[in-house]
């Protein structure tokens, strides 16, 4: 076993459990929502890493507001590191290693597998109780890539929004994940509705029925249903993620209830397989 795969492994046996959020379509708030999860987590005294392997449209560094931010260097070994943001939270993407935030990677899928295994064979990374895994829409290389790389995956999260057009592709990631055998720990549904600030009423932007016979379908759970709110795009505008700085907000609560039921998901089924 060479170098390189002796730190992959050795950056895996760091990690407890696995976790990839994925969408079936783009502009569904999917970056967004892994975004929220790992805070989420580092909320609940986890010790988090979120990694964006959107090789073409990184978006975790704004969300993060980490743009800018050189990577570190870890002092004793000489390589980098993802970039801390909290105590307890550690993010590395791609747009960290591009030297302009408007550059482009006009990759195939080998060189975009290379840079994902690269993410662990060239990073040291902290000991963690979850990796969350942003991945770019659809079942393309990267979101094969990283599973392939992981080896093992506690579960994905798939975010959708309610019209039927968005939950057609959604069945594909659906589909993706279990032919991987990788467990659906659940939906979140995005844009479910839009609340009237004078009033309170709630109006639905989106129509289409398909969650529903979705969540049957695929015997799975929704973890979440958030609503259309100002506060949630200036969050994101701003790279202050939604569920740290809106907590009282009725989405960053049906966040925080994601994110637990996602703790007990998981470890549930760790304690389980160790009994």
């Amino acid at each position: 076993m060479d170098e390189k795969e002796l730190q992959l492994q050795a950056n895996l046996a760091r990690i407890k459990h696995r976790i990839i959020v994925m969408s079936g379509k783009g502009g569904v708030g999917k970056s967004f929502v892994a975004t929220n999860l790992a805070y989420g987590l580092a909320l609940q005294g986890k010790k988090v890493g979120l990694l964006d392997v959107d090789i073409h449209g990184p978006s975790i560094a704004k969300l993060t507001n980490i743009e800018g931010v050189p990577i570190p260097v870890h002092p004793e070994t000489g390589r980098p590191t993802p970039i801390q943001v909290l105590s307890n939270l550690w993010v590395l993407t791609v747009a960290s290693i591009l030297g302009n935030e408007h550059d482009a990677l006009i990759w195939r899928g080998p060189l975009k597998m290379a840079l994902i295994k690269q993410f662990f064979t060239d990073f040291d990374w902290e000991e963690l109780d979850y990796l969350v895994v942003d991945c770019p829409p659809g079942t393309g290389d990267e979101p094969l890539s990283i599973i392939q790389t992981l080896g093992n995956v506690d579960g994905t999260v798939i975010v959708t929004t309610p019209q039927d057009l968005a939950v057609l592709d959604v069945k594909k990631s659906m589909n993706f994940a279990e032919k991987m055998d990788v467990p659906i720990l659940g939906v979140i549904v995005n844009m479910k509705f839009f609340r009237c600030p004078k009033c309170g009423e709630q109006t639905a932007i989106y129509t289409g029925e398909g969650i529903g016979e979705l969540v049957f379908q695929y015997q799975t759970d929704i973890l979440a249903e958030l609503e259309i709110d100002p506060a949630i795009a200036l969050s994101a505008d701003q790279g202050k993620p939604y569920i740290y700085f809106n907590n009282k907000q009725p989405s960053a609560e049906a966040l925080t209830e994601a994110v637990q039921k996602i703790i007990d998901k998981v470890e549930g089924s760790a304690q389980s397989a160790e009994g």
